[in-house]
């Protein structure tokens, strides 16, 4: 971890409200001459490597993901260095697992907020991730 922030990752779900947090990122990223690592995540929770059917409907999936992830990065970033990236499994655990392995400096990613049934239901990706990630994390309200 290191301060100023040079390394951030920025969860991505096609949301408005997480582009609110690539905006963020990327003006702290700006500042610091740094590098935002845009993150998108297909939730699947279980291994569908052996089935083909399924490898195929999510790499087909992963393509139209990247096009639009590049097409946010163009409207919403300028001037900052880039890296997308395209991940498979629980969103909470793969954003902390990318955030260890990159190594980052900071996760900057929108809350919903969520609350009573919904986050029962749901739960919470934000507050999994400020549970379990391996730098601070920057928790933007939509």
């Amino acid at each position: 971890m290191a301060f100023p922030f040079k390394r951030i990752l920025v969860p991505v779900d096609f949301d408005q409200n997480s582009l609110k947090a690539l905006e963020i990122a990327a003006k702290i990223a700006q500042q610091n001459d740094g590098t935002v690592f845009v993150l998108h995540i297909v939730p699947v929770d279980m291994d569908v490597s052996g089935m083909p059917q399924y490898v195929d409907l999510i790499k087909r999936q992963e393509n139209a993901d990247r096009e639009k992830l590049n097409a946010i990065v163009a409207e919403h970033i300028a001037g900052v260095n880039v890296e997308i990236l395209d991940e498979m499994g629980p969103p909470a655990e793969v954003i902390t697992e990318v955030a260890a392995k990159l190594p980052v400096d900071l996760i900057a990613l929108v809350t919903h907020g969520r609350r009573g049934l919904a986050r029962l239901v749901e739960g919470s990706i934000a507050e999994k991730v400020l549970r379990n990630a391996p730098c601070p994390v920057l928790a933007v309200r939509q």
